[in-house]
């Protein structure tokens, strides 16, 4: 498995051509020095979550939104191919105080420079009983939350949420979301939420949700924690379809 990568430097970045979201901009709200999450995931791409963070400060909104303009302006002057814009970043974007308006102003400035696009967020699902979240997250043109765990035990082993943050009440709120999309991450090795008796409570779960769609993946970067492996694709597609086949709710797999 390679080594964690780097975290954003800038507040755009990309265009990153994704299976699962075809030429995507990104969005970074978070500070460029150190990770911001509300989790603290095994298979973290980032790394772990620093406990003694450096004291860059959050920008707020009209900052982060005229670098959004200059990059936006720049990427169209290029011709860049923009099929979608996500928030997401070096942590957990839902953490931002101002992030009700900057998806309102990045919704403007997707209007003007590319207005095919749509405006989306990779979010770990952690505060969605958070009513200002909840409105911010109604703007958007999708929602990616991730999904990962079908139990308590296992979101704690795996997610590994920081604060006070409950599983039941998390999973209670993405039932009253309309129109998510679910990202579930299965991986083996040091951790493990593919045996039978999680997938079929994973299933039961989703079937309870009621997502538009799930995704289905697992790691292909370096992850925070070592012993962390990828899960076999065919094995993937296993419990895609056993989603699809019992609750009827679309399921893909991406590499």
């Amino acid at each position: 498995m390679p080594e964690t990568i780097p975290l954003q430097d800038t507040t755009v970045y990309g265009p990153i051509q994704s299976r699962r979201l075809g030429s995507s901009l990104g969005i970074n709200v978070l500070p460029v020095s150190h990770k911001v999450c509300s989790s603290n995931c095994v298979y973290c791409q980032y790394g772990w979550t620093p406990a003694n963070p450096s004291q860059e400060r959050l920008k707020r909104a009209p900052v982060l939104l005229a670098e959004i303009r200059e990059a936006f302006e720049q990427h169209a002057r290029e011709g860049t191919q923009v099929d979608c814009i996500t928030i997401a970043g070096n942590g957990e974007p839902t953490l931002h105080p101002d992030l009700y308006d900057v998806v309102i102003g990045l919704k403007r400035l997707r209007d003007a420079y590319f207005s095919a696009a749509r405006v989306g967020i990779l979010t770990d699902a952690t505060q969605v009983t958070r009513p200002r979240v909840r409105a911010t997250l109604a703007l958007l043109d999708t929602r990616y939350m991730k999904f990962d765990a079908a139990d308590e035990a296992t979101w704690r082993r795996i997610n590994q949420p920081m604060g006070a943050i409950g599983f039941t009440g998390m999973v209670d709120a993405l039932k009253t979301l309309p129109e998510i999309i679910l990202q579930s991450m299965f991986i083996q090795g040091a951790y493990d939420n593919t045996d039978e008796a999680h997938v079929a409570a994973w299933v039961r779960a989703v079937g309870a949700i009621r997502p538009l769609s799930v995704q289905v993946y697992t790691v292909d970067r370096g992850t925070a924690a070592p012993g962390v492996t990828e899960v076999p694709r065919e094995q993937l597609l296993e419990i895609a379809n056993r989603l699809t086949t019992i609750t009827g709710i679309p399921a893909e797999v991406f590499d």
